[in-house]
């Protein structure tokens, strides 16, 4: 009888393969989830309160968050920004001190102080502006950011104030109400540029950053 010896053979993975394969899962996910435009299709105006109150706030992303990176949105279509700045949705506007600050256009472009560079809503339910960069809001709720410092992973995320699921109603007003607070708390997330970011969280961070109270001035 000839003996067999079994051999346990072990593969050893490099760490900079694994980060890379990691970093493709991502890209893949955000690629291959069905966009929210197809999932609950919604009219570009009038803007929409959702149904029950959504609370917004950190993300997935190993972002070093500033304090009070969150935002509210009530079904009477009340919004509290950070530093308790209340906002209100009306018809096609995002109102603020009874100003308006944000209205959404005809074509799915967006005008308005709240925002400082120019978006516009693709077919695919995205807000991008100009140089092809922006967010997009997940049928579960999280914004993942395209391009920036954490491009295509979450950095804001949407969840319902009361047990159980949100039901995808208002997602054009929770994309617009993240991408303000992103935009005006976080720019890295969405232009390393704007913060003198080259990668990763802690980059960037001597940027002014004018508070919440200076945003729609």
């Amino acid at each position: 009888m000839v003996g067999v010896r079994a051999h346990a053979w072990t593969l050893i993975v490099p760490a900079s393969l694994v980060a890379a394969l990691g970093a493709c899962d991502r890209l893949q996910s955000a690629i291959q989830s069905p966009p929210i435009a197809r999932v609950a299709p919604e009219p570009l105006a009038p803007l929409t309160a959702p149904s029950q109150t959504m609370k917004g706030g950190k993300g997935d992303a190993a972002a070093s968050y500033p304090a009070d990176f969150a935002a509210t949105v009530k079904a009477d279509g009340t919004i509290v920004f950070p530093e308790h700045a209340t906002g209100r949705i009306q018809g096609a506007n995002v109102l603020v001190g009874g100003e308006v600050v944000l209205t959404v256009l005809a074509d799915g472009t967006l005008k308005g102080l709240a925002l400082k560079r120019h978006y516009a809503f693709t077919e695919e339910g995205a807000l991008l502006a100009d140089d092809g960069r922006g967010v997009r809001i997940e049928p579960d709720g999280s914004v993942r950011t395209i391009g920036g410092a954490w491009r295509y992973q979450s950095v804001f995320s949407w969840r319902p104030d009361s047990a159980g699921a949100w039901d995808r109603h208002a997602w054009r007003t929770l994309e617009i109400v993240a991408l303000i607070v992103i935009e005006n708390m976080l720019p890295a997330a969405l232009r390393q540029g704007d913060a003198g970011a080259e990668s990763g969280p802690d980059k960037g961070l001597d940027l002014h950053i004018p508070p919440p109270s200076q945003w729609f001035k």
